[in-house]
This record gives structure tokens, C-alpha cells and sequence, in this order.
């Protein structure tokens, strides 16, 4: 499928996003995965956005995190893919309350269970070293899931057990439960309505999402942002069985702002994990951050095929864009990087080839509907605004 032309030869450029799973011949990897990286504003979503969208056109399923909320838009700018979209907005409404909810929202009782205890040990800070406080998270998670309960029902039953260590958890973890945004995460278990990824194009919106600033330290994190981080935690575990459905149907899983999950340990393994079971699965997990950094270990790097490196201007990322790529870190190579336009990248196939390609999605309908950037009149108003 087309997404550009070589900027040095003006060639096409065609890419099969599954490829790289099916044991062709001259492949320098099998994996599935792909990295978007770069400054703000260079292409790396507009880039991500063509491939899922001809993906979905070839036959894929896409689940996708947006946590800018920039997706919802093509319903009404592509209005002919519109019936094979499903946007999953999720407000502090009271019918969303619980939907997110970690011991519900994963159909496997084991693996709920692991996610409500990831979820409430970051919320906590409460680490397995710690040989009263998680014992009896542990416990009480697990007490909640046997009742088919929620979060409110580990604490309610972290209160019964009512010693001086599960009094505190309680409290602790009620005092997250309280803002309208948290109801999505804590339920009582009763009439949960489960979450519908039937469609092609699944994407999942939080308008109230919070993210950290990927410099800010976890122990200086607001309350707002660890809930928000949280709820990433748990979308990324959607994506993880997401994965995990029909192996004949090749899926791609987003995570926007990928950063945000993967400085912390919970985060950094289901992200891996998801990447790692891709190639049995079929699936390709795709990373969009804005630096290399984000990717967090050799590991992670080394499970990533194709790769797609937009604009930077800092030396520093740029070396390690360079040696991400196998490529040499010289004078050269840095000015191919920090001289890209937008919509240019540096991009590495799963056969190991290089080049500068210039995205282009060949339609007006589509350049519409991928735009982020605001609109010149809505910013017009909004300084008004700020004068009046």
C-alpha cells in the first residue's frame, strides 16, 4: 500500500504493514511492531494515522489510545468510513461510572486480577516490598474478584477486615474514588456493561485525561495525573486481548503518547508484552513518543521493525535516533534529521533499507480529516478571548 515517495528518487513507496511475519525471503526482522518518533508537529501522527487507516482499508482491525481526543473527527470528515468507526468516548457521566474498571473490564479472571493490583499498587505506591500493605492488596483484590466485585468492593472488604494496615489501604484508595473522573475506574460490579471492539477502527478517548509531563518525576505526580496514568495502564491491557482475538486477522494496537506508560514498571511490561506476542498474534503494536528514550530498553528496540524518525534539533536525540537505526552518528546523518520538512521522516523498512520518504496520503479528504493543527480562526477567537 502506498504512503509517500522517496524524497531523493521520487519513487512510491509501498509498505505491507504484516509482512514481516510471514518468513519472506530478505527480511532483516519478523517483527511487527513500529516506532514513530519526533519533535511535535513533524508528522509522526499523521504518519501513524495513514498506515492504520489503509491498514483498515487492506482488511485490519485497529485499537487505538487517544488521548488527545483527535480521532473522533472522522466520523464526520471521512463520512463513508464512518459506519466502520467506533469511538469510545469515555466522561465522568454517570453511565460511564465502573466501565473501566479493572477487575471488569478484562474478561480473563487472572489477568483482571493483575491489572486491578498493578492499578492500585501505582495509585498506592505500594510495592511488593512492602510485606504488610501488599499481602493484603493482594488479598483483597483477589477476595473483591472471587464476590465478582470492583475497586469499591475491595474496599469496602479492605474496611471489614478492619486492622490499623487495611484501614489505611481503604482510606487511600477511597481517597481516589472521589473526583467524577475516577468513578470510571471504580465500580461496585453490578450491571458492568462490557466494552464493544467489534467494529474495524476502535478508538478510545478520556476528555478529562491529565498526562504528566514526561520530565515530571512519578513521585511528583498530582493526583489527577496518577489516575490518568492509570487509566493508560488499562487501555493498554485492552489492547493486550485485543491482540489476542482472531490470529487470521491482522491488528494493529496505537499508543499515542506512549511515554506516559512506559517510565514506569507496569506500564513497561504490558507495552513489551504487547509487542512481543505481536508476531504470533498477528498484530503489530505501534509506538508514537518523541523520543527514543521512550522505548526504555534493548529489549523493546529490538522487537520494532519498521521504524519512522521525524524532525529533531537536539544533538543528543538525534545520536540516539542514528544509532537506533544502526546508522552512523556523523555530521551527514545529523543534518539528514534535522533538516526534514514536515511530513518528512527518516525511515528504516523491515528489510533493513533507508531512506528520507515524504508521507502523502494522495487525498484531500484525508489530509482534512488527519489534521490536528488548529484552525487559524479558532485561534483568532481564543486570543480575543484572552484580551477581553
Amino acid at each position: 500500500m502506498p504512503i509517500g515517495f522517496d524524497v531523493q528518487t521520487g519513487q512510491i513507496v509501498r509498505i505491507l504493514p504484516w509482512a514481516a511475519a510471514q518468513n519472506r525471503e530478505g527480511l532483516a526482522t519478523n517483527a511487527l511492531a513500529k516506532a514513530f518518533l519526533g519533535s511535535l508537529g513533524g508528522g509522526k501522527s499523521f504518519s501513524f494515522n495513514l498506515i492504520t487507516f489503509l491498514s483498515v482499508l487492506f482488511g485490519a482491525e485497529a485499537f487505538i489510545l487517544d488521548p488527545k481526543a483527535e480521532r473522533g473527527i472522522w466520523k464526520e470528515r471521512i463520512p463513508w468510513l464512518s459506519p466502520y468507526i467506533n469511538v469510545i468516548n469515555f466522561t465522568s457521566e454517570d453511565e460511564n461510572k465502573g466501565i473501566l474498571d479493572p477487575l471488569l473490564v478484562i474478561e480473563d479472571k487472572k489477568s483482571a486480577k493483575k491489572l486491578a493490583l498493578d492499578v492500585l499498587t501505582f495509585l498506592t505506591g505500594v510495592n511488593i516490598r512492602d510485606s504488610e500493605r501488599y499481602p493484603a492488596l493482594e488479598e483483597h483484590v483477589s477476595l473483591a474478584s472471587e464476590m465478582n466485585g470492583g475497586l469499591l468492593t475491595v474496599i469496602d472488604e479492605l474496611r471489614k477486615t478492619n486492622t490499623p494496615v487495611t484501614i489505611e489501604l481503604a482510606n487511600h484508595i477511597f481517597s481516589f474514588s472521589k473526583s467524577s473522573f475516577a468513578q470510571l475506574i471504580f465500580s461496585d460490579g453490578k450491571n458492568y456493561q462490557s466494552i464493544d471492539l467489534d467494529n474495524p477502527l476502535n478508538f478510545f478517548q478520556i476528555e478529562e485525561l491529565t498526562l504528566p509531563d514526561s520530565q515530571t518525576s512519578i513521585n511528583e505526580y498530582t493526583p489527577s495525573e496518577l489516575l490518568s496514568v492509570a487509566m493508560m495502564l488499562i487501555f493498554s491491557n485492552l489492547g493486550l486481548s485485543f491482540i489476542r482475538k482472531d490470529n487470521s486477522i491482522f491488528k494493529i494496537v496505537g499508543f499515542e503518547e506512549a511515554w506516559a506508560q512506559m517510565q514506569f514498571t507496569q506500564g513497561k511490561i504490558v507495552v513489551g508484552k504487547t509487542i512481543r506476542e505481536g508476531r504470533a498474534k498477528n498484530s503489530a503494536s505501534d509506538i508514537i513518543t518523541q523520543n527514543t528514550d521512550d522505548l526504555t530498553d534493548e529489549k523493546i528496540k529490538n522487537n520494532i521493525g519498521m521504524k519512522f524518525a521525524f524532525r529533531s534539533t537536539d544533538s543528543i536525540e538525534i545520536e540516539k535516533t542514528l544509532n537506533f537505526f544502526g546508522l552512523d552518528f556523523n555530521e551527514d546523518n545529523s543534518e539528514v534529521i534535522s533538516s526534514l520538512d514536515n511530513g518528512q521522516c527518516l525511515f528504516q523498512d523491515v528489510s533493513g533499507r533507508v531512506s528520507v520518504v515524504q508521507f502523502d496520503s494522495m487525498s484531500d479528504e484525508l489530509d482534512h480529516a488527519f489534521d490536528t493543527r488548529p484552525k487559524m480562526e479558532e485561534v483568532h477567537e481564543e486570543g480575543e478571548n484572552e484580551t477581553n
